[in-house]
């Protein structure tokens, strides 16, 4: 699964690739579900419009847009143009003069591969989307959970730092934030805590660099399978927890000082 490198540019402190960390229908699928519209009847403007703003919103995060991405903006623009042309008189076919039709194909079969790969587990590129039980902290066992997305987070980190916008630009500048410190952090909080409120952490953090630095963090985190994110309902808080092995690994200090 190729994801976020963290190979840092002459310009930037941070440097991230979204590859096919998820990709362009998933973001497309995310969008159809939190709008809940029919695959097969997409409000194409809506779309484009949202579709475009996630891509600036990874920018402003610094993360590079991968160019499937940017293939699939110049697909919906062209989608959204050609709607605004009357029909054409000669297609006979019902929807076949619809512009959204193959796009709408090709979203109806990339959602039974999807659910095919995640029920089935048969796929390692989609295990950061699926945990078991054993995944999850133990006071969560009982309860019905909701795998949470890398756009599900993306939404709400935008929420929240808009709430807490203190004026600061999303510049990237060197400074002493790192993003490899944020995850040795994030991962000793973990082994302290079992589980914690991702927006709540973040929130609590100094400032705005330090939060984005947090967020990046957990987007590796995910990439490298280390993490599960989940939510106890639709819409309800983030939690991120530590998957078994790193959970219950213990620091390297306390192994040192063993005889």
């Amino acid at each position: 699964m190729s994801g976020l490198s963290t190979e840092p540019s002459s310009e930037t402190a941070y440097h991230f690739q979204v590859g096919t960390f998820e990709g362009p229908l998933d973001l497309l699928l995310h969008l159809v579900r939190v709008n809940e519209v029919d695959i097969g009847d997409i409000p194409i403007t809506t779309i484009t419009q949202q579709y475009n703003e996630y891509l600036d919103w990874m920018r402003e995060l610094n993360l590079e847009v991968a160019g499937e991405y940017l293939v699939m903006a110049a697909t919906l623009m062209h989608i959204k143009s050609q709607m605004l042309l009357p029909p054409d008189p000669d297609a006979i076919d019902e929807g076949e003069g619809d512009p959204r039709a193959d796009l709408a194909r090709q979203l109806l079969e990339y959602q039974r591969y999807r659910q095919a790969a995640e029920t089935l587990q048969a796929m390692e590129s989609r295990r950061g989307l699926i945990f078991t039980r054993r995944d999850v902290p133990a006071e969560f066992v009982d309860e019905e959970l909701l795998a949470v997305d890398m756009y599900d987070l993306l939404q709400a980190f935008r929420k929240l730092v808009g709430r807490l916008a203190d004026g600061t630009r999303l510049e990237f500048k060197r400074d002493t934030v790192s993003v490899a410190e944020k995850i040795e952090w994030l991962t000793e909080l973990l082994q302290e805590q079992r589980s914690v409120d991702l927006l709540r952490v973040l929130a609590d953090l100094p400032n705005q660099l330090e939060r984005i630095a947090a967020f990046l963090a957990v987007l590796e985190l995910m990439r490298l399978a280390r993490v599960v994110v989940f939510q106890r309902k639709l819409f309800g808080e983030i939690r991120v927890a530590l998957r078994p092995e790193d959970r219950d690994a213990r620091p390297d200090e306390e192994r040192r000082g063993e005889p």
